[in-house]
């Protein structure tokens, strides 16, 4: 993390009453022997800031809204359109479109390659908003956890959750209107068995 950015996010969070500036200096000493975490995400995790103090520092230093993305609905097609691997490295997520722009929640909004990666992805005007580092990185792991286990409720979630009744009823109908096929049928013996009546 860069020192320029600590240096003023630390004076402005000591102008918004949040911390007192002979703290400064020991904060700064232990944020550089803790863990490998940005600046903002360790302030939030040790209880120096909590999230709102936070997101409105943020919001002063970036000059952009500040979004909190906790508990926030993400797009599924906004999100599909761009790598898990992309976001989860630059700490960004997309939050709304409408129309041609695109509003992105992202950790650094300043970051001048950000909207070059993203406009490899997307051709919506991009307009930032910024939110906390481990925030963004959590929602962007619980929409796809969320993913792989989401069902549609279409005909084809319809047609997988068929019982074994429904498949001998059906083969029975299409008997009856007189087309002859031939119905496989199941073995309750096991699963893996079938023989053709």
């Amino acid at each position: 993390m860069k020192k320029k950015f600590i240096d003023r996010f630390s004076e402005i969070l000591v102008q918004q009453g949040v911390i007192d500036e002979q703290d400064i200096l020991g904060i700064h000493r232990e944020f550089k022997s803790g863990e490998n975490l940005r600046f903002e995400d360790f302030l939030l995790k040790v209880g120096i800031v909590d999230r709102p103090e936070l997101l409105k520092a943020l919001s002063i230093y970036y000059e952009v809204p500040a979004i909190d993305v906790i508990g926030e609905f993400f797009d599924h097609h906004d999100l599909r359109l761009i790598p898990k691997g992309v976001m989860l490295r630059h700490h960004f997520i997309p939050y709304t479109r409408e129309n041609d722009n695109l509003m992105v929640i992202a950790a650094d909004p300043n970051d001048i390659n950000l909207a070059i990666t993203i406009g490899k992805y997307i051709s919506h005007n991009i307009i930032f908003a910024v939110g906390i580092a481990s925030d963004i990185r959590e929602s962007i792991n619980e929409y796809y956890d969320e993913s792989i286990t989401y069902q549609p409720d279409g005909l084809e979630s319809q047609l997988m959750e068929r019982s074994q009744q429904d498949i001998h009823s059906m083969g029975q109908q299409i008997v009856q209107q007189g087309y002859n096929i031939s119905i496989p049928e199941i073995i309750e013996d096991t699963i893996d068995d079938y023989e053709s009546k």
